[in-house]
């Protein structure tokens, strides 16, 4: 009999390599790694965001988003813009060439999985994302766990 959580594993593993072909297929093509390319996705779909927010949508950390932005912005495709006269409250927004950009530019997994998705039976899909949202929150009471028992003296 198979080890479930072996099983669980391999998986994961196979869908991350998976993942890590695309990402590399699109930093290829199109000269923007897919975290970036999530970030310009978020930003047009959002309008303008606080970088706190970013994280939030993302599941990133504080500096890995910060330096996310650093990039698109020297690419010209976002620009940081206070909104109040708090100096500490500063917005990330798209240029019109981020627009541009992120009006051509693929979607990450949707070319990806599209076609797959449109020909399963119906209800299946649904079934997914049920059972991946499920392993999600799973795997966050795990995390959030860890971090309490980290804290512990």
């Amino acid at each position: 009999m198979i080890d479930p959580v072996l099983h669980l594993t391999t998986r994961l593993r196979q869908i991350a390599h998976a993942l890590s072909v695309h990402s590399k297929y699109i930093q290829e093509n199109y000269q923007i790694t897919v975290p970036q390319l999530i970030c310009l996705r978020e930003i047009h779909k959002r309008g303008p965001l606080p970088l706190g927010a970013l994280t939030q949508f993302l599941y990133l950390n504080n500096s890995t988003v910060t330096g996310i932005v650093d990039r698109l912005e020297k690419r010209g495709f976002v620009q940081r813009v206070r909104q109040s006269r708090d100096r500490r409250q500063i917005h990330v927004r798209l240029t019109p060439e981020g627009t541009a950009f992120i009006e051509n530019a693929p979607d990450p997994l949707r070319d990806l999985l599209v076609r797959r998705f449109e020909a399963m039976a119906p209800g299946e899909f649904e079934k997914i994302l049920e059972a991946i949202d499920t392993l999600a929150t799973m795997i966050s009471s795990v995390e959030h766990s860890n971090r309490k028992h980290e804290d512990k003296p």
